[in-house]
């Protein structure tokens, strides 16, 4: 194995490791709406597109053909958003086997996940549905990583922790394509740090960005939003000049091009599949203005949930957990501030009010029709924008300092290491409580209930196929592992700043490509 190959290795054996430890300890169905894309992930594999229709008036539920023994528990209901009744109270038995609300959903992450499951010859066993949807999640934060470790931002890398919030974590290691939506987002946003290299602008960088929101766009029909919304807040950081060396035929046609015909297809599929938001069971007739105040009150939950409210949005995290992030999110936006670039500063606030103003918005536009329906794990890959535009900050930062200082070359590289340690500290630290704690509570909650015992020792009405403790003990040795290798090749001095292989190359001695920020 080459040195370059050995940092995206290690961080892919951990981070899948990492996640199968939620694949293992989350019980069958725990995630949200896992039976409909385990369902329709079978479906998929087996070349059955939309399934077959149940109910006229409810378009997006249907049935897809599969077996029996892949059926929910007929008593799941009895610990589904009870967050204090242990999974041992469901009874025996297959119910709503093929019936599938994500039937007319884009088939591509499902024919990924379920063809998986087919090839290996385990395409009815739910939990290689998940392995192999957390390989996805794991190859995508392995190369985000590895991508940012290429960039002149490298040493502020361990920021990118920041998008692994126990939520996205949670839904990368059950059967939900919200966790390969967001490792896909992370690795579009890294991308963007080599956006100021000379040969960023060119066909091949267009066609790996082109190709990379084609995936994102196919993966989800909500991936568009945040595509959108996205290329607003990097226009923003840019700004125009950065913006202009983009306006290139190189770039833009395959670009253009590869994306055009993602968005083509996706309104294809939907036209064959009837994609509509509509579900009259919970549609309200309640005002636009009663919709914006009632999702204003829910923000603080809203919230909460992007960082983690697992299971069934029924198990709430200790306070500290949220209280990490919090902190850690703070570090990152505090890059912003010291970059002392108006831009940033734009694009941050921007990304905020993203966050705010974007689930009103379609709690709005779809009440009448679908019910007020946000969740805040929706926001996840907005949300991850913050470890990007902090990473671009405190590197501007460090910039700045240089410029304006008449210290020696020795004496800046101290500074800048120190603050990149401060941030590699208070990234790990935060991380790993956070997802220790979230791991610990999550298998509590489903073993004994969210307020039972803390210890989960035996006796325990249910426990996964590894016992609460090993599997705890387990958790926590590759969360710090995680946080040790990013923050540690982070701060490495044998790891120089390099751009990506084909994208951008090695700056020469001496000299750095132009930042974007500063031009």
């Amino acid at each position: 194995m080459t040195r370059r190959l050995a940092f995206p290795v290690a961080m892919f054996a951990v981070v899948f490791g990492l996640l199968l430890t939620w694949t293992v300890g989350t019980p069958l169905f725990g995630s949200p709406d896992e039976p409909a894309h385990l369902y329709k992930s079978y479906g998929t594999a087996h070349f059955e597109a939309i399934g077959e229709a149940m109910d006229e008036s409810i378009s997006n539920i249907r049935r897809f053909d599969v077996p029996e023994q892949m059926g929910q528990s007929p008593g799941i209901m009895c610990w589904v958003f009870q967050a204090d009744a242990s999974v041992a109270c469901e009874t025996p038995g297959f119910a709503g086997a093929g019936e599938s609300s994500a039937a007319v959903y884009p088939p591509f992450w499902y024919a990924l996940v379920g063809g998986g499951a087919r090839l290996v010859g385990q395409e009815t066993h739910q939990r290689w549905y998940r392995a192999m949807g957390a390989l996805l999640c794991a190859v995508l934060i392995a190369v985000a990583f590895a991508v940012a470790d290429r960039s002149r931002a490298r040493r502020f890398s361990p920021l990118l922790l920041l998008a692994l919030a126990p939520m996205t974590l949670f839904l990368a290691g059950t059967v939900n394509p919200n966790g390969f939506e967001i490792a896909g987002f992370v690795l579009l946003w890294v991308l963007c740090l080599h956006a100021d290299h000379e040969r960023a602008p060119t066909a091949l960088g267009g066609t790996l960005v082109g190709a990379a929101v084609a995936v994102l766009l196919l993966s989800r029909f909500a991936s568009a939003l945040w595509v959108a919304a996205g290329a607003v807040v990097v226009a923003v950081a840019f700004g125009v000049d950065g913006v202009r060396r983009f306006l290139r035929r190189s770039f833009l046609v395959p670009a253009l091009s590869i994306s055009g015909a993602a968005v083509v297809a996706l309104l294809a599929w939907s036209r064959y599949a009837g994609a509509q938001a509509e579900d009259p069971r919970i549609a309200t007739d309640a005002s636009a203005r009663e919709v914006v105040r009632l999702s204003w009150e829910r923000m603080p939950e809203y919230l909460r949930q992007m960082i983690g409210i697992l299971g069934w949005l029924d198990t709430r995290l200790p306070w500290f957990v949220y209280a990490s992030f919090a902190v850690f999110t703070a570090v990152a936006i505090a890059g912003v501030v010291a970059s002392r670039q108006p831009r940033l500063m734009v694009a941050a606030l921007l990304t905020a009010a993203g966050l705010v103003a974007i689930p009103i918005v379609i709690n709005v536009m779809s009440a009448r029709s679908a019910g007020i329906l946000w969740q805040g794990r929706y926001g996840l890959p907005l949300f991850a924008m913050f470890a990007w535009l902090g990473m671009l900050g405190w590197r501007a930062a460090a910039d700045r300092r240089a410029e304006r200082s008449d210290r020696t070359d020795q004496a800046l590289r101290t500074n800048e290491r120190i603050a990149a340690i401060v941030v590699a500290s208070v990234a790990a630290v935060c991380f790993v409580v956070a997802e220790v704690a979230a791991f610990w509570q999550m298998l509590r909650r489903f073993s004994v209930g969210a307020n039972g015992k803390i210890w989960l020792d035996d006796p325990l009405p249910w426990q996964p196929a590894i016992a609460p403790i090993p599997l705890i003990v387990i958790n926590s040795v590759l969360a710090v592992a995680l946080a040790l290798v990013v923050s540690l090749r982070a701060l490495s001095p044998s790891a120089h700043d390099a751009g990506v292989v084909g994208l951008t190359a090695p700056s020469p001695v001496g000299a750095e490509p132009a930042d974007p920020l500063t031009g």
